[in-house]
């Protein structure tokens, strides 16, 4: 018989010193302490390092007197490898918790924030204050409030709160002075919990605060951007998009296989760039529908535009038509660039057209490379490898396979979504009306583009099949509802249309049931302005309502509902008023989400008020 190979030899020594240590373990402690070792020493461990699913993150920046100050909270469950007192029950021991508080303060917050100025590192913060409070406390609503709290006695001994539960709020200090304008922070708290999100808030006068909110760990962040900040990072996002998007890049490949002369191809390439930087544009800007299903709507089309220019090329591709469809589908798929924009937009600062140029760019720079790289392959390979039909008709019957298979899933996804269809009135005229004049304006310019391309004689152009190609273009920006209504006279939430203690009590609604899923950028800030500016509030009621708390949606009451959209106003800088807040569906159709600024900038009259920024919460 063959001796066993070195890998069994040396698997049977370990098997063999392993029974050998459990015999010696049971001979000398006995059998009592081997179960005690199972069944407790790992629950402990566990226990003791287990990581939170989800963490929010609180911080308040604020420059004071040339010194840079942050307050910081943070869940107590988040800050692990930290003994905290207890007392029975598993209470935290108020007494006895400043040491355990400020050594969770610097291991966990100091050191994970990282503040320059310019270029320059300011060096690692001091912890002038830590105190454990109570999660609805509502001191976060200001850096006013927050550091009164801080600074304010600490909990009664006698306070009874599970530890995991209890809040650590951290002021931090950098002595170095310093000028506003060059601040960036590198926030690394993303190890916190499985998934943190981050809300940053920073203000310099103490009445205006730009807010900022991420998952995870962005990378540096510029607290008051400067243009060329705002550019190049916009640039930058751009080409990832892009090339991070194979469906768009598949889609770039089946346009241009079968056309890869010059000139065509300079034309093509352009009718795609003037459509979806149009369809960009106006998404950015908050111009485009925002109806829940219209995103996933924009991936199905998306697809099924792969699917429709594969099926093309495998039948014939026609030169005078290509530049028509590479506009028609362009206007597609500016869409679906937007959805990565819209969100970012809070990063611009007070430069969110230079973003928005800055974004398309990028797309443009990470197109025109995916052109230069692939353009001469498929040369390459159609003139030394298979010939050109026959490579066109492969790539493309895989490409269609594969872009066929995401329409279909993406339309299984569509179709979780609720569609109503809007109700025959003075309102849905206007809307029609709207979409009908931003349609005529897209066809105007698909036809100054088919002058140019004939001009130039980049493509042949059919004007029976330009005069088509207007007719869709209006189409398919009427066919994209908006989800606006006409109101008479319409309200504004900038003239106060809750009570301070419908906000309060929403504030402890939200924190208690919605603020572990649902705080993210869409709810404050640019992001929130670009998608809800301008709608009713009826619509933001519906959208609250039937989609918080995520785990248990429509779960609340109706007037924790109308609660939680007035402090949502509050966050957004809507004052509030004498009057409550209703649910009725009729009134909150007539009233309109606006800021004072955004009222005044728009020419609406609101009062003697004076103007507020709109990039901000006050």
């Amino acid at each position: 018989m063959l001796p066993p190979p070195p890998v069994q030899r040396t698997a049977g020594v370990f098997v063999n010193r392993l029974v050998v240590a459990v015999r010696r373990i049971l001979s000398h402690a006995g059998f009592p302490l081997l179960i005690g070792l199972l069944l407790g020493l790992p629950l402990r461990v566990a226990t003791a390092h287990e990581v939170p699913s989800r963490v929010l993150v609180t911080a308040i920046v604020r420059v004071d007197g040339g010194l840079l100050r942050a307050i910081v909270r943070v869940p107590l469950n988040a800050m692990r490898d930290v003994d905290f007192p207890l007392r029975g029950g598993g209470l935290l021991d108020m007494a006895q918790a400043d040491s355990a508080l400020h050594d969770a303060a610097q291991l966990w917050i100091a050191s994970g924030l990282v503040m320059r100025a310019g270029d320059t590192a300011l060096g690692a913060p001091r912890v002038l204050r830590v105190r454990a409070s109570l999660p609805t406390d509502g001191a976060f609503v200001s850096y006013t409030a927050a550091l009164a709290q801080l600074n304010g006695a600490p909990l009664p001994p006698t306070t009874d709160i599970p530890a995991p539960q209890a809040m650590l709020d951290v002021l931090l200090e950098w002595p170095t002075p310093l000028a506003a304008g060059t601040l960036s922070a590198d926030p690394q708290w993303a190890h916190l919990g499985v998934e943190t999100t981050t809300v940053l808030r920073f203000t310099t006068d103490g009445s205006t605060e730009r807010v900022l909110t991420w998952l995870g760990t962005p990378g540096p962040v510029q607290l008051d951007p400067r243009w060329w900040h705002a550019a190049w990072r916009f640039v930058r996002w751009g080409v990832t998009h892009m090339l991070g998007g194979i469906d768009h890049i598949l889609f770039v490949l089946c346009l241009v296989a079968p056309v890869r002369q010059l000139r065509p191809l300079v034309g093509i390439v352009t009718a795609f760039t003037v459509a979806h930087s149009i369809t960009l544009g106006a998404s950015a800007m908050g111009y485009a529908p925002t109806a829940l299903w219209f995103p996933p709507l924009v991936e199905v089309l998306i697809a099924a535009s792969i699917v429709y220019m594969a099926l093309e090329n495998l039948v014939g591709a026609t030169l005078h038509r290509r530049w028509m469809m590479a506009f028609a589908f362009g206007l597609i798929h500016g869409f679906g660039f937007s959805g990565a924009l819209r969100d970012t937009l809070q990063f611009a600062g007070n430069h969110l057209l230079v973003a928005l140029a800055a974004f398309n760019i990028g797309v443009e720079l990470a197109q025109l490379g995916v052109l230069l790289v692939a353009v001469p392959v498929l040369n390459v390979v159609f003139s030394r490898i298979v010939p050109e039909r026959t490579g066109v008709l492969v790539l493309s019957a895989l490409i269609a396979h594969e872009a066929w298979h995401w329409m279909t899933s993406r339309f299984e996804t569509l179709r979780e979504y609720r569609f109503t269809w809007p109700v025959l009135d003075a309102a849905l005229a206007v809307v029609v009306i709207r979409v009908a004049m931003a349609g005529i304006a897209v066809g105007a310019v698909a036809w100054g583009l088919s002058l140019v391309l004939a001009r130039w004689s980049l493509v042949p152009i059919r004007r029976s099949a330009t005069l088509a190609l207007l007719l869709a273009g209006s189409s398919i920006i009427a066919l994209a509802p908006r989800d606006v209504r006409a109101q008479v006279a319409p309200r504004s939430t900038a003239v106060g249309v809750y009570t301070a203690e419908q906000a309060t009590k929403g504030r402890e609604v939200f924190n208690g049931a919605c603020l572990g899923c649902h705080t993210t950028a869409t709810h404050m800030g640019p992001a929130f302005q670009q998608r809800w500016f301008g709608r009713s509030l009826a619509e933001l009621f519906d959208y609250v309502s039937n989609l918080m708390p995520k785990a248990a949606p429509a779960s609340l009451s109706e007037d924790e509902y109308v609660w939680v959209v007035a402090y949502i106003l509050r966050l957004n800088g809507m004052p509030p008023g004498r009057a409550e807040l209703t649910a009725d569906p009729t009134w909150m159709r007539a009233v309109r989400i606006d800021s004072l600024a955004a009222s005044v900038g728009r020419g609406h009259s609101i009062g003697n008020r004076s103007s507020q920024s709109v990039h901000g919460v006050r």
